[in-house]
């Protein structure tokens, strides 16, 4: 059945032709706690070259169930935040909000390599939001991806409507399985309470 209208199909899939691949690529995770380990074997498992800083953290076992083998580990040792800066290609975010300030500001989109990717989907205020701007104006950061935002719920409009941000209203644990992990996470923590 024909559809009618106009897609733009060409016109969209030659905006799209210029993506960058995942494998053989560095990725700097910054907090490795729970969530930063489960990225971590996303990303292990996709080809990438991962990396880590967490002053809390020193060094990091990621389990894979590798069916046929069995557990399979890989130490993740951290390494101090100015060098996965320089060293990443892509930088993810998962810690809690400094109280003195961003984490990730002027300076340190400076140490950064050009044309940087960044996602955080920790807290609204580890990256200083005017700071990120002018490192995408500029070309340090190629792209962004944000989940969380300073001024939740009423984020600046400009971060909202930049072409090279993509941003989600704070899901990061909105799904049917992440709810149903929490809920049965809290149920146990009541149990070992009362026990």
């Amino acid at each position: 059945m024909p559809v009618s209208g106009t897609t733009e199909f060409g016109k969209l899939k030659k905006s799209y032709s210029k993506g960058s691949e995942l494998q053989g690529k560095t990725l700097g995770i910054i907090g490795v706690g729970r969530i930063g380990q489960a990225l971590a074997k996303m990303a292990l498992g996709l080809g990438m070259k991962v990396i880590a800083h967490d002053p809390f953290i020193p060094e990091v076992k990621v389990a894979f169930d590798v069916h046929i083998y069995g557990e399979v580990h890989v130490t993740l040792e951290t390494i101090g935040l100015n060098e996965l800066l320089e060293q990443s290609d892509f930088i993810s975010l998962h810690v809690p909000k400094p109280k003195d300030g961003a984490l990730i500001s002027t300076a340190e989109f400076g140490i950064m390599k050009d044309g940087v990717m960044i996602v955080n989907a920790s807290r609204g205020g580890v990256i200083d939001e005017g700071a990120l701007l002018a490192a995408l104006e500029s070309g340090k950061v190629s792209a962004a991806g944000l989940d969380v935002f300073v001024n939740e719920p009423t984020p600046r409009q400009d971060l909202l409507d930049h072409p090279r941000i993509s941003v989600t209203p704070h899901i990061g644990a909105s799904t049917n399985e992440a709810q149903t992990r929490i809920g049965i996470e809290l149920a146990e923590k009541v149990i070992e309470a009362v026990a």
